[in-house]
Formats: structure tokens, C-alpha cells, sequence
């Protein structure tokens, strides 16, 4: 007879084996509700390293960050290789606002993981931490504008703001952020200049919700260069001129120690003529900045990223639907902007993030962690109790007496013995187990539950 509650998980191949437990089943994932049952068992086994894991994981759900934290810490002392258990201490220390630390967890788990998807998901929410840490960054510079204001620029970065619109067609709006990228692209051609990330720009506008007269005065650049630590900033308008059916693009470099307009440049032409417009003006801003261009770099500039205005003004409002965290939106638009230009590789590259953030956003933590097929699978009964993936290791007990077994394949869960402690032999050990008496499994999880 087993003297306590044991869970322990071994990969094989894809099929899930679930443990019907005799004495007080608890159906369903775990809760908040299993917190004082959980805690009461940690105290009878202090060093069950999948217990502590189900503990951390009831006080993430009951939102008590801090002591899933600290729970989550503590399996992970006892066991390094527990992946659920470093998955959710990302997660907690995601919500506690320790990004550091949960780039860290995440790193961590991602050498755990045992497939393509695993890897996939960790990468993604990666992806999505970045955006978190751009806001913290940002958060963190105007906290400390003091500081940052007496220490020197990176030499030769610039910072791009977003471009404003001026004008009263609402469909050109997401223009602002198409052409933001444009020129970031165009002066990123530039080996002497070292250009700032849209989004890390974007955040920062965003935190200290400049007013759009705001996004286009020196001062306000130059304070915004010095929070960056950049030292140059690139502003500029995009504007309607109704008269002659074209738009006027204007544009400043302002030097972020004092605030003094460096280079300038300005062009107009029709909507369709836009690029040319756009690169006009890059090349009067790098001559204002004093730079000698070599051919190859010339070259570079010219180059379009699209022939097709409506791809590009399609990409512009996936980038605009980005930022305000509507990745469903932006995948529509990216995609409608391949369809029409499918060699478009901007809008290629920005769907590719979009698709990581989207997907980030959507998983939920259980699925993250691994843990799959709570309670009853879809199209099937699941035995009795909670049947849970918490890590990959080797099984290391039985059932107790009357507990039932199932092997789960897709949807359909079948019993396949019920298996006293004698038949400890029947049951595989390690992977790929050849046991004599052992059920066939064709899947990935192996999952036994035991309980007195």
C-alpha cells in the first residue's frame, strides 16, 4: 500500500495515461478551492516536488503571485527539470512584474522542452514578454527623467517618432505608422547611424501621451531623445494639400542634447507617389545630419517595399492594430497586404511577430505549462481524479489498490487493468519500457495518479 498521494509523469510517445484514484476524488483542474488541501498535504510532504507544483499553480489562479513564487521556487529546489513548475514561476513573475525574472524562467524552460510546439510557445511568449518590458522600460525612463537627462546619448542613435497626420481622410490615418517603419528602414541602410526600435519609440510616445502638436515640437523630441538615450530625433507631419489632390511630407532631426534642428527635409507629391516623396526627404535629412552616403548605401535607399500603395497602406494599419494589442485585426491586414504583394517582406516579417504575440496572448496558462486533458477529455469519460502533466521524469510508484488505469488516444480513454501493488512489474518505468504485461501506448504522456 502506498502511504501517500503520489503523481508522476513519464514521456513515451502520444498516448495520455490516466489513474482512476480510490479515497476523496477531486474532479477538474486545479483551483483556488484546492489551496487548503494542498497546503495541509505540503505539510505531510514537504519535499513533493509535483505536490508543491499543484500548489503553486492553485495560488497563480487564486492571483497570490507572491507565494506562487515562492512555491514554485521551492519544487524547482528539489526538482531543476520540473517544466510546468518553471513555466508558471515565468508566469508569475510576469504578473509581478519581474520581467528579468521571467525571461529567465522562460529561457529555462525552453531548454526543457520535448517538442517543436513546446518550443514554439515558449518562443512565443517571449515575444510577447519583449512588449512588456519595451512598456516597464519606458515606465521606468520617465520615473527617472532626472537621471537620464545628465548621462550621454549612444553615440549616433536616432529615434524615430511616429509620424503625424494632418489632414481628414481617417483611411490614411494608420500612415503614421507605415511611414514611421519606412524611415526607420531607410536610415537603418546607414552603417554610421544606429537606429532605435519602432515599437520601443511608440511605447514610450505612448506612455507620456504627447498630444499630436506635441509629437512635432523640438522640445518635446529632445526630451523624448534624452528618456531614449538617443541622440538625435527624427519628427515629422504627413498633411493633406486639398488644392493640388497630393500630401506634403515634412520632416526635422533635433538634436536631443539641446533641442537645435539639425537637418530638415520636405516633399509633395500624390498618394500613389508617396515612396518617392518619402525618400526625397531621408536623403535631405542625412545630408542635414552631415553624412556622406557610399553607393551601396544610396542604393539601399531607394529601394521600395512594395510597388502596390494599397499593400502598404494595408501593412500600415496592421502595424496600427499592433500596437494597441488587436492582433487578430493585424493579421487580417497583414495578410490582406500579402495578398496583394506577396514578395511584400515587411508585411511577411510583421505577420510572422503578429502570429507569436497573438498566439502568446491566447494560450492559457495550463496549456503553457504542458498540462493537458483536465478532467474529462473531449469525446471521452476520464477516470475518476485529476490527471494532470506536471513534469517529465520517471515513474517511480504504483497505484494503490483499486485504482483503475486508462490508456487516452485522441479522444477515446480506455480501462485497461485494475492493479493492485503486487503488480508493480506491469507497469512501464522508463521510457520505452519493455515490461512484460506493460498496456500498449502510442502517445506522448503517461500520467499515474496514486492516493491512499
Amino acid at each position: 500500500m502506498i502511504a501517500r498521494s503520489a503523481l508522476t509523469v513519464m514521456a513515451v510517445g502520444g498516448a495520455t495515461l490516466l489513474a482512476a484514484c480510490a479515497g476523496n476524488p477531486q474532479p477538474g483542474p486545479v483551483s483556488p478551492a484546492d489551496i487548503p488541501q494542498l497546503e495541509a498535504e505540503r505539510q505531510r510532504h514537504p519535499s513533493d516536488a509535483a505536490l508543491m507544483t499543484q500548489l503553486g499553480m492553485a495560488h497563480y489562479e487564486a492571483k497570490s503571485y507572491d507565494r506562487a513564487r515562492d512555491v514554485l521556487n521551492s519544487a524547482l529546489a528539489v526538482d531543476k527539470r520540473n517544466y510546468a513548475a518553471t513555466v508558471y514561476l515565468g508566469l508569475a513573475h510576469e504578473q509581478l512584474g519581474e520581467l528579468d525574472q521571467a525571461r529567465a524562467s522562460y529561457n529555462a524552460a525552453a531548454a526543457l522542452t520535448t517538442s517543436d510546439q513546446q518550443k514554439a510557445e515558449i518562443t512565443n511568449r517571449l515575444a510577447l514578454l519583449t512588449r512588456k518590458e519595451l512598456q516597464q522600460a519606458a515606465q521606468r525612463a520617465i520615473s527617472q527623467e532626472a537621471e537620464l537627462s545628465k548621462q550621454p546619448p549612444t553615440e549616433n542613435s536616432v529615434a524615430v517618432f511616429p509620424f503625424r497626420y494632418v489632414g481628414a481622410d481617417p483611411q490614411l490615418q494608420p500612415l503614421e505608422r507605415g511611414l514611421t517603419h519606412l524611415v526607420i528602414t531607410d536610415l537603418s541602410r546607414v552603417s554610421r547611424l544606429k537606429l532605435l526600435e519602432r515599437e520601443r519609440v511608440q511605447t514610450l510616445v505612448d506612455e507620456l501621451k504627447l498630444t499630436e502638436a506635441g509629437r512635432v515640437d523640438p522640445a518635446t523630441g529632445a526630451r523624448s531623445g534624452r528618456l531614449l538615450r538617443a541622440a538625435s530625433v527624427v519628427q515629422g507631419s504627413l498633411q493633406d494639400v486639398p488644392a493640388k489632390e497630393q500630401l506634403k511630407l515634412d520632416a526635422n532631426v533635433v538634436n536631443a542634447t539641446d533641442a537645435s534642428v539639425v537637418g530638415s527635409g520636405s516633399g509633395a507629391d500624390k498618394l500613389q507617389q508617396l515612396f518617392d516623396v518619402e525618400k526625397r526627404v531621408v536623403f535631405q535629412l542625412i545630408q542635414g545630419m552631415g553624412i556622406i552616403l557610399t553607393p551601396a548605401e544610396q542604393r539601399a535607399i531607394t529601394e521600395r517595399p512594395t510597388a502596390d500603395m494599397q499593400a502598404f497602406l494595408a501593412f500600415s494599419r496592421g502595424l496600427e492594430a499592433e500596437d494597441r494589442g488587436d492582433y487578430k485585426a493585424a493579421q487580417g491586414y497583414f495578410n490582406a497586404a500579402l495578398e496583394r504583394d506577396p514578395n511584400f517582406r515587411a508585411a511577411a516579417d510583421s505577420r510572422t511577430l503578429n502570429d507569436q504575440l497573438s498566439s502568446a496572448a491566447e494560450i492559457t496558462a495550463p496549456q503553457l505549462a504542458g498540462l493537458q486533458g483536465f478532467g474529462a477529455p473531449p469525446g471521452g469519460t476520464a477516470a475518476t481524479g485529476r490527471a494532470q502533466t506536471l513534469s517529465s521524469m520517471t515513474i517511480n510508484t504504483v497505484p494503490s489498490t483499486g485504482s483503475t488505469l486508462g490508456v487516452q488516444s485522441g479522444t477515446t480513454v480506455t480501462a485497461v487493468t485494475t492493479t493492485p501493488p503486487s503488480s508493480r512489474a506491469t507497469l512501464p518505468e522508463s521510457i520505452g519500457s519493455t515490461n512484460p504485461g506493460s498496456p500498449p501506448l502510442t502517445g506522448n504522456i503517461i500520467i499515474i495518479i496514486t492516493r491512499p
